[in-house]
């Protein structure tokens, strides 16, 4: 009996996700093997070789990964410093590898157009952005329900990503190369509104409006960021998103999204509980919360790198395209344009956004 053909995988970037993500693929994904990785950071390295398989191969830069171990690759995650996420892709493309990319694509717009443009050079190459909350069971029960009709038309959407306050002044550090708050957050909610709501055609937002300070990291001003942003965006098709981004619950990450329809409304993890154990002590009854966006999307992370692996492997479209990453990355470009400026942002008849 012949052996079921597994996609051959690089992972780049060993950090906070891409650990994660190599794991996934080492240990939880049946239909594909881990093969190499890459990262620059003698850290990384180091943790790769207690906690991945010994018999990958690592590199400290992309180009010798791919001129010395190209041959023995399909696929590359990249889950790199987000400032890289672009050049490695489109070097990945070139070398005639596969693309699971960690969002967003680039921190800024321009750079996030060029990978996108790169990608219809290479038709028979699968890339693809991982927007987590797709592939989670939740979220993708409400996209059901919206499609089934059981909410009626929806209209509006209140999503938040709000992290867990971290005191050591890592997302002070992490800041300057993220983009910003709504790019490196609020993105999932953006991309989230557009999948529920389905705005059509070229003009898909009217215009933007956002607002913002700093409550837990003042130090976050001179990088034209903030702790806490608000962002109303109001689709072309007279649908609304107000969302939420922050990074200074004290209780853990909290998540949630609440979906208006015209005949009912659904909210996705209103209590961010860890687990299903309940804490009756001298403080009441409690639950504990989910301390980082990992515990809450753990199996979404499996299910996306297992996804992404049987869409190469049988040929199966995309279940989100880079052009979705894009439409959200001009939205979360214009936000943040907003806040800096104090602004409303507007949309040309093109759909792109006017920043002025």
């Amino acid at each position: 009996m012949s052996l079921q053909r597994k996609l051959r995988y690089a992972v780049l970037g060993i950090g906070r996700m891409g650990s994660r993500h190599a794991q996934n693929i080492a240990y939880r994904t049946p239909r594909a093997e881990l093969v190499s990785i890459c990262d620059p950071r003698p850290t990384s390295l180091t943790w790769a070789e207690k906690h991945l398989p010994s018999d990958i191969r690592v590199y400290q830069d992309s180009k010798t990964l791919f001129n010395e171990g190209g041959d023995e690759i399909d696929a590359v995650l990249i889950a790199s410093e987000t400032g890289s996420h672009a050049s490695l892709a489109i070097e990945a493309m070139r070398a005639g590898k596969h693309v699971l990319l960690e969002k967003p694509i680039s921190i800024d717009l321009e750079t996030s157009r060029t990978v996108v443009e790169e990608t219809k050079k290479f038709p028979d190459l699968k890339v693809m952005v991982g927007f987590s909350r797709r592939f989670d069971e939740s979220y993708r029960s409400v996209k059901e329900m919206i499609d089934q009709g059981k909410l009626g038309e929806p209209h509006l959407i209140k999503s938040a990503t709000n992290d867990q306050h971290d005191p050591s002044g890592f997302f002070v550090s992490y800041a300057s190369a993220s983009g910003g708050i709504f790019i490196d957050c609020g993105i999932h909610d953006i991309d989230l509104a557009r999948w529920y709501l389905s705005p059509q055609g070229i003009k898909q937002v009217k215009r933007v409006f956002a607002l913002g300070h700093n409550i837990q990291h003042p130090e976050l001003a001179k990088y034209d960021d903030v702790d806490n942003g608000v962002g109303v965006v109001e689709f072309e098709n007279g649908k609304i998103l107000v969302v939420h981004v922050n990074r200074t619950m004290n209780h853990g990450h909290d998540c949630f999204t609440e979906v208006f329809g015209k005949e009912g409304k659904v909210v996705v993890n209103g209590n961010p509980q860890l687990n299903r154990v309940e804490i009756r002590d001298t403080h009441g009854v409690r639950t504990e919360s989910t301390p980082t966006y990992y515990e809450r999307f753990r199996e979404a992370f499996v299910n996306e790198v297992n996804e992404f692996t049987d869409v190469v492997l049988d040929n199966k479209p995309l279940p989100v395209s880079c052009e979705d990453a894009l439409e959200a990355t001009k939205i979360a470009t214009a936000l943040t344009h907003s806040f800096k400026s104090g602004q409303p942002v507007y949309f040309s008849s093109d759909g792109q956004p006017i920043l002025v």
